[in-house]
């Protein structure tokens, strides 16, 4: 297998508890992929790929489509990041679709391949299950600030949980703590994670810029007052 591969799966927390003979393993039935910007990766209800993936690099959202069309997103994945965990496991139908969000290169492998290698490597397997734990959880916590948060409220949540999940603690020169968000969602994006239109979000971060609680910077958030932040939740 090629080092490059090995280097890959060595980054992936997934895989933290395997040795490189192992990862070797894991890379033998491991095929690249390379999807461009708004393609489409997995279709929501399709079981006929139950393959799993692992972001290489790159970046995808896993999304939901009503019956309007519109997209609601569940979540937004980067490098080192998996995803298709669930019908990899039941065998079902795929729950949700994902699309790159940008061009992305991403290592498939087969649901009859992964399995074999789940029953060699117990620590993989409950790695992914803690995983999931994590996942469903977070989607509680959507579903509870979907039908108990104003709509002010839930974008104030979604800026939370991507400080938590993407944010970079940093001080400013005058010594005040804030966390860098890189490459933040655009602005439709967080509409589609806070079940809102693009226009509310546009206004809301306005209003919390002239607060003094957040700092956009081009694709750029800066996080600048966490507590208040919170309190708006």
């Amino acid at each position: 297998m090629a080092e490059d591969k090995l280097e890959l799966l060595r980054g992936v927390d997934l895989f933290s508890s395997l040795d490189s003979d192992q990862l070797r393993i894991i890379g033998q039935v491991a095929i690249e992929k390379h999807y461009r910007k708004d393609e489409t990766i997995i279709l929501e209800e399709d079981d006929t790929n139950l393959s799993f993936f692992i972001i290489v690099t790159g970046q995808v959202k896993v999304y939901l489509t009503g019956v309007d069309g519109r997209e609601a997103i569940l979540a937004l994945l980067k490098e080192g990041e998996f995803f298709g965990e669930m019908s990899l496991l039941d065998g079902e139908p795929r729950s949700a679709s994902v699309k790159a969000v940008e061009n992305s290169k991403i290592l498939m492998v087969r649901r009859e391949d992964f399995l074999e290698e789940l029953r060699k490597f117990p620590d993989v397997a409950l790695e992914m299950l803690a995983e999931i734990s994590r996942r469903l959880r977070k989607a509680n916590k959507q579903i509870s600030s979907l039908a108990l948060m104003s709509v002010y409220g839930r974008i104030a949540s979604c800026l939370i949980q991507l400080m938590e999940e993407q944010g970079v603690r940093t001080k400013a020169t005058d010594g005040t703590r804030m966390t860098l968000i890189r490459n933040r969602p655009t602005q439709q994006e967080i509409s589609e994670m806070a079940g809102t239109t693009r226009e509310t979000v546009s206004r809301v971060l306005n209003n919390l810029q002239k607060k003094g609680y957040i700092v956009m910077q081009g694709k750029d958030l800066i996080i600048l007052q966490e507590d208040e932040l919170k309190h708006e939740e």
